[in-house]
């Protein structure tokens, strides 16, 4: 697909862009345009948004920078193999859809790829960290019925997330104060079978949510079988007067997945629905377990706190063969991540102006194991790689947010962040400590002007950071953090109730970037300094009671501004994985009151394969998908249609001597059938 044919389509629709504040929590929406409660508007919504996870409202939930809400209805319609997925509709993210077995996707924001080279996204379920050691999102045991809401912030302004959060966080929350009972059941190609059921009771203050989901399906290629399961309770009791909550939340996961492995591009193009021959010994399995418990308080009439302690444990097992000329790999991922956060949130009701004040520290430890093997028809035959890491790492941070005059906003904040720790190499008995980072200083600052009563234009910088992943976090030599500095201004205008436009330009120059070496061997190396820049155009538009439209487009660039001398020829190139533009675009319907649609499209367009910029580009692609629902009682019947135009879409990537591919899912037609008790 060409550029130009991307940059036609949201042109079409007269793009812009979404609000530069985010909601911890508010009153059900009435549409994605309901600004009733804040003058300057909520953040760009898609569907009906709600958050009741925390009776605490964060200073800090109200950001400047791109922030997106999405919202239950959008989620639960959602039919997906791996619930990254869900993130397909949020503005400025791209997917990247491996589609091998337990490895499967991970998201890429601001210009950075969705390779897993160079971890940039913070992931919470539920304010606990889901990020591997590897910095992998890992959110495959939330599946769309139990989500309530997703927050994506973009951008480096948000004190709360150090590490992992060079460019932004993506925070999930699941449903916690639901009460009835769910269920909905999915059948359609490539056997696809799934069945998902929320509960939730109260009585008095305590509250019980319980849900479970089952999927699977052969897979659009051969040797693509997925089987998943999950299970999660919450139980949580609230003061009479409200003043307080405690509570547990259990969640447990399996997952087992056969793995189609990569195709020539010849192979790919003329049977996309193949599996490589090399790869019938692919796949894995993974298995997680996670508790947490969860305290709020109200202290004083303007003083809130919340504290989270939690366990998740991990384990990741799986045999891979990338090519005909490689030998096949057993990798095994075991690992333990436990930790505490606390946080304080004050509203000085004596001040002579809105001021909010935020406070907060955390503490996170990973005990990981990491090991792979050489093997044959899965029996090994040698150890490749046999490493525990242990890592922790201590934050602080101090936010404010304050309005000295009715037409202007300040925010800011700093963070701190310190790592300790140490590596085992079993393999030979060695100890490696951990890079001497020394304390990681982070400051925030953004102001918001507003310039009439239809417009607000904004502006904020932010400093973060990126150490090195897997064992090239340990050196006995000191080596400075690469530093992230962000930047954004924008510009919301709200030319009526009904009509929402932003347009947002960025930038993140990075200092000593941190990528994973493609080797095998674990090790990270500098591949100097780098640029991104670019620019977010949104819209949201309620075009009548019963319809409304959502759009984004998303352009931008990553460059490597200085490679260093070992790789000069690579200066100003642009870096790997990384779409020139991406774009969104939506319709939801309602034409009676028991039938509605939602018609959806997402695309990119193709990108360079190494840093070298010489193997060509590709994945370049516009998916078309749609929902239509008939509801009467208490019952939903819904045909869900993915990919609608069959249109070839693929992940690719160089292995130094050929591209190789991996075909996405053609064609796919679904039914459901909800039941609400």
């Amino acid at each position: 697909m060409s550029s130009r044919t991307l940059l036609s389509l949201p042109l079409l629709l007269s793009l812009s862009i979404a609000t530069p504040v985010l909601r911890a929590q508010s009153a059900p929406a009435p549409g994605p345009l309901d600004t009733s409660s804040d003058p300057d508007g909520p953040a760009f919504v898609l569907g009906q948004y709600e958050v009741t996870a925390s009776a605490v409202r964060s200073p800090t939930a109200d950001l400047l920078t791109s922030v997106t809400l999405v919202g239950a209805d959008q989620l639960t319609s959602e039919s997906v193999d791996y619930s990254l997925e869900v993130l397909n509709k949020v503005p400025g993210v791209t997917l990247t859809d491996f589609n091998q077995g337990v490895i499967t996707a991970d998201v890429s924001i601001r210009g950075f790829n969705a390779e897993g080279s160079s971890p940039h996204l913070r992931l919470l379920v539920d304010g606990i960290p889901h990020n591997l050691n590897s910095g992998y999102n890992d959110l495959g045991a939330i599946f769309p019925l139990e989500m309530q809401s997703i927050e994506v912030v973009k951008g480096t302004i948000d004190p709360r997330f150090g590490f992992n959060a060079v460019a932004g966080a993506v925070q999930v929350h699941t449903q916690r104060t639901f009460t009835g009972a769910k269920l909905k059941v999915m059948a359609g190609d490539y056997s696809t079978l799934e069945a998902q059921a929320l509960a939730g009771f109260r009585s008095g203050g305590f509250t019980q949510t319980y849900f479970t989901g089952y999927r699977t399906n052969d897979g659009y290629r051969d040797h693509a079988r997925i089987e998943k399961h999950s299970f999660a309770g919450k139980w949580f009791y609230t003061g009479e007067d409200e003043r307080w909550r405690i509570g547990l939340s259990a969640r447990l996961h399996a997952f087992e997945a056969d793995a189609p492995g990569y195709l020539t591009r010849d192979a790919a193009r003329a049977n996309p629905r193949a599996s490589a021959d090399y790869a019938s010994g692919d796949g894995g399995d993974q298995d997680n377990e996670q508790f947490s418990l969860h305290a709020d308080a109200q202290l004083a009439t303007d003083v809130h706190a919340s504290f989270k302690l939690y366990h998740h444990e991990v384990v990741r097992h799986r045999f891979v063969r990338f090519s005909a000329a490689a030998a096949q790999q057993e990798r095994m991922e075991d690992e333990t991540h436990q930790g505490a956060l606390l946080s304080a949130y004050w509203n000085p009701s004596a001040a002579r102006f809105p001021l909010r004040l935020e406070a907060g520290v955390e503490h996170h430890e990973q005990d990981a194991l990491n090991q792979r093997f050489r093997t044959v028809d899965r029996i090994r035959q040698a150890t490749t790689r046999n490493h525990r890491y242990d890592l922790a790492n201590t934050g602080l941070y101090f936010a404010f947010d304050l309005e000295p005059l009715p037409w202007l906003r300040l925010q800011g904040g700093l963070r701190a962040d310190e790592f300790d720790g140490h590596m085992i190499n079993r393999a030979n008995g060695t100890r490696t400590p951990i890079i001497d980072y020394g304390t990681i200083w982070q400051p925030k600052l953004g102001a918001s002007i507003r310039t009439s009563e239809e417009t607000s234009v904004y502006a904020s910088y932010g400093r973060a950071f990126q150490i090195g992943s897997g064992s090239a976090t340990y050196s006995t030599s000191p080596l400075d953090p690469s530093v992230n500095d962000g930047m954004e201004l924008g510009v919301v205008y709200d030319p009526t109730a009904r009509l929402r436009l932003r347009a947002a330009v960025w930038r993140q120059d990075a200092s000593d970037e941190v990528r994973l070496k493609a080797d095998g061997s674990g090790d990270s190396e500098n591949v100097g300094r780098t640029r991104r820049q670019g620019l977010d155009l949104e819209v949201a538009w309620t075009a009548h009671a019963l319809a409304s439209v959502w759009a984004a487009w998303s352009i931008q660039s990553a460059k490597l501004v200085e490679p260093g001398p070992t790789v000069a020829s690579q200066r100003g190139n642009t870096l790997d994985h990384v779409p020139d533009q991406s774009v969104k675009i939506g319709i939801d319907s309602r034409f009676s009151e028991r039938l509605s649609s939602s018609v959806w499209l997402y695309g990119q367009d193709a990108y360079h394969l190494t840093n070298d910029n010489a193997t060509g580009r590709f994945g370049g692609y516009v998916v078309v998908n749609a929902d239509v629902r008939y509801s009467w009682n208490r019952y939903t019947l819904g045909l869900h249609l993915e990919n609608i135009t069959d249109e070839y879409h693929e992940y690719v990537w160089h292995d130094g001597a050929q591209t190789l591919h991996s075909p996405g899912d053609g064609r796919t037609i679904l039914g459901t059938i909800s039941f609400e008790f």
